[in-house]
């Protein structure tokens, strides 16, 4: 049987923890071309032609839940009822023979590097649980792969040398922006008063609260900061917003409240200290934003020269660069722009095409599948 896009249909376990930004993006397109069978601990599934939809069981803890959604695939794969898996990042550790494609979206043992090192010395065991729990099946994951395909050159070049995976073996697909990002671009309106936007989550390693509270030392920025996200970080985020009224913490917002948020900010914040990619960011340069920013590599991808970087960690030169824009309509207007129109170069339909070439140059040969009623039931998601 023939794809929609031409070439045999394979069939494909696509497994995560919980609904991705990308299975929601890729998969009604790439159930089209292939049959999927979607095995997830998660509640939401995504729109599209599945052949089944596995569910695992929620755990607290992501290995344990790996272990389970491990196990499903690997009977699918026993059975002869797929040809490969694809997983979500480090969740299919425990797969057994199953040929699998990895898809990253970060890596957790560069992530746990850069944050030791800036901790204090006597602070740093506190990262070993982090190595055990997530950086070592990491690395399991991305060197048994076929495949690995990730969204940027920079998180390339970490899992190339930190895993020690052949450079071949590693494919850039970047994420793509949605067409209801780009037109909340058209419903900007001028505002008497510059708003600024932070979306992420509130974690030191994203470095909000440290610019929140650099941002209300400065009382002579006219501007209000919203804060989009939840974390451990929420505390000290809720005291700063509680000493300065500028600051506003939302907390979660679903897909719909943040598009209707997006038209009504001027200027998005990201000090972060590491990106796989910066999906927030990609969706705030199409939104119409002007982006200020650590310089850190996936950011300086994404961005490019339609924002401003300032020196990774110097908190007050990101503020004084909010503030300069605060105080600089046209400035202000024109990064906007800028990123704008940058962002629109973003496609998940170009992304749908270069996994869907990932997939059938790391496919095996095809394995005859078990006959049986298991291999006739298909269920369709509307």
């Amino acid at each position: 049987m023939s794809g929609a896009a031409g070439g045999a249909r394979l069939r494909i376990a696509w497994m995560e923890e919980w609904m991705s930004t990308l299975a929601r993006e890729v998969l009604p397109d790439l159930s089209r071309r292939h049959e999927i069978t979607y095995v997830t601990a998660g509640e939401e599934v995504p729109r599209g032609e599945f052949a089944r939809v596995i569910r695992g069981r929620r755990r607290r803890h992501m290995n344990v839940a790996g272990f389970d959604l491990s196990r499903r695939v690997n009977r699918l794969y026993r059975d002869g009822e797929i040809d490969l898996a694809m997983v979500w990042a480090s969740i299919g550790f425990a797969l057994r023979r199953v040929p699998f494609i990895n898809l990253e979206g970060t890596s957790v043992y560069a992530q746990i590097g850069l944050f030791s090192s800036r901790a204090p010395a006597l602070r740093r065991m506190r990262f070993l649980s982090g190595l055990v729990h997530y950086a070592l099946p990491e690395m399991l994951c991305n060197r048994r792969a076929v495949k690995i395909i990730v969204p940027s050159q920079a998180l390339k070049r970490d899992i190339v040398r930190l895993h020690g995976v052949p450079d071949g073996r590693v494919a850039v697909v970047p994420h793509g922006v949605e067409p209801g990002h780009l037109r909340c671009y058209e419903r900007k309106r001028p505002a008497p008063r510059t708003t600024l936007l932070f979306v992420g989550r509130l974690h030191f390693g994203k470095g909000i609260a440290e610019a929140l509270e650099e941002f209300a030392r400065r009382g002579d920025i006219e501007a209000d900061f919203v804060v989009v996200g939840d974390g451990p970080d929420r505390p000290r985020v809720e005291r700063t917003a509680a000493a300065d009224g500028r600051v506003k913490l939302l907390g979660e917002l679903g897909h719909g409240d943040l598009e209707s948020l997006l038209p009504t900010t001027r200027v998005f914040v990201l000090p972060t200290y590491y990106e796989g990619f910066g999906l927030s960011l990609l969706e705030a340069m199409a939104s119409g934003h002007a982006c200020v920013c650590y310089d850190v590599p996936a950011v300086r991808e994404v961005l490019g020269d339609a924002g401003i970087l300032v020196p990774l960690g110097d908190v007050r030169a990101l503020v004084d660069a909010v503030a300069g824009l605060a105080r600089d309509e046209e400035a202000m207007v024109s990064l906007a722009r800028r990123a704008h129109e940058r962002a629109a170069r973003f496609s998940w339909e170009d992304a749908v095409t270069a996994i869907d070439r990932v997939i059938r140059e790391a496919a095996p040969t095809r394995r005859l599948p078990v006959a049986g009623p298991a291999a006739l039931r298909r269920t369709s998601i509307p």
